[in-house]
């Protein structure tokens, strides 16, 4: 796969309101996987089928899908099943991945608890054009600076539907999102509009520290060569790896690294002209780390946070985002609020353990952690900050 290859694109594009609601026998994947009809991102995120979420039965429900109040610009899908626990579950995709990104991730595994679940692409905006060639439309509509508003306009929108549809609003909702999903679900936790969160492999924004933008760049430079840096890639916050890791590494810095450098130089600092590898955020202008600092994490948690991350981690490090954040978490003096589990030989994403049966699987973590939050959130009572 070559690297993601964007165009710079400043349109207005007309956009009507989107709204279709269906009674469905089943709002599970198990009629998509019975005809192979899974949604490609639904697939991109998962490990190997053995470990997806068992469905011994239907979830009859409504399905609701459509474009997202108030700017009809993010798509979203809520499914409503009639076996109600009376819980929301919302989640904004990873990247640039769409709303049915957490299909068989997590909405499986939720409808079967008897949760709500809805989720939202962000207003993110692709078309694949030759199998390998991406275009990123660069619109104000698609930026990140809009993704962490998105979230909590579909969990506000999201308990109105809740509230026609059963008669009550929900007793409980929860955040739980991937990799820029993982972020987004710390900013729910961070401004409280939920009343706990899980992430995985969360990326964490932070302007004057980290960020993809200080680390990737870094990490281009020390596997330029034939022959890597080892010790530079070290310092760039990826761990030490053996040889085991090596196509790992190779198959992200292939498929990844350069493509995420270009999405977000695209989205924060268009005039950067340079080669990715040669971005410095320092020697960059101002208001780069100013737009940055608009949407940043804050670590100022208002409600429990679990976080999942794996140590061989290869698009983002535990040690500059998982293990930062947690830093900065205590920094704000909201420790009690927050665990991190790092997973020995657990990467970015589960769907690594098809290529390479080492790599430990996080999605069967993050469901039982979010048994556990949710417990403590509902049991003895979750403080809040």
């Amino acid at each position: 796969m070559s690297g993601l290859r964007a165009f710079a694109m400043r349109v207005a594009v007309p956009r009507a309101p989107v709204l279709k609601e269906a009674d469905l026998p089943d709002l599970t994947t198990a009629p998509d996987r019975a005809a192979g009809t899974l949604a490609p991102d639904a697939l991109h995120v998962v490990p190997p089928e053995g470990l997806w979420t068992p469905l011994p039965r239907p979830v009859p429900g409504r399905l609701v899908a459509g474009t997202l109040p108030p700017d009809q610009f993010a798509r979203f899908v809520l499914r409503l099943p009639r076996d109600w626990n009376g819980r929301l579950v919302v989640a904004a995709a990873s990247g640039i991945t769409d709303e049915r990104t957490y299909d068989l991730y997590f909405s499986d595994f939720a409808l079967s608890r008897g949760y709500a679940f809805a989720a939202t692409d962000k207003g993110v905006r692709r078309a694949t054009l030759d199998g390998d060639t991406v275009l990123m439309p660069f619109l104000p509509e698609n930026s990140v600076r809009r993704w962490a508003s998105r979230l909590e306009a579909l969990a506000a929108f999201a308990r109105g539907k809740c509230e026609a549809f059963y008669g009550r609003a929900p007793e409980r909702t929860y955040a739980v999102g991937l990799s820029n999903g993982g972020f987004l679900a710390r900013r729910a936790a961070e401004e409280g509009f939920v009343d706990g969160a899980v992430e995985v492999s969360g990326v964490l924004w932070r302007a004057e520290s980290g960020n993809l933008l200080r680390q990737l760049p870094a990490a281009l430079r020390a596997t330029a060569a034939p022959v890597w840096d080892r010790d530079a890639l070290a310092s760039a916050g990826f761990p030490r790896g053996d040889e085991r890791w090596d196509p790992v590494l190779a198959f992200y810095r292939a498929a990844y690294w350069e493509a995420v450098m270009l999405l977000f130089l695209g989205d924060l600092d268009p005039d950067y002209a340079g080669k990715p590898e040669e971005y410095d955020l320092d020697d960059r202008p101002a208001s780069v780390r100013g737009a940055i600092a608009s949407f940043q994490n804050t670590g100022d948690l208002k409600v429990p946070l679990v976080s999942l991350a794996g140590r061989m981690d290869l698009l983002i490090s535990a040690r500059g985002h998982a293990e930062a954040y947690r830093d900065l978490v205590a920094a704000r003096g909201k420790a009690a609020l927050h665990r991190l589990e790092l997973v020995d030989d657990a990467s970015h994403i589960d769907a690594n353990a098809a290529m390479f049966p080492f790599v430990k699987p996080l999605m069967p973590r993050l469901h039982a952690a979010f048994d556990a939050l949710a417990a403590r959130v509902e049991g003895a009572g979750a403080p809040r900050g």
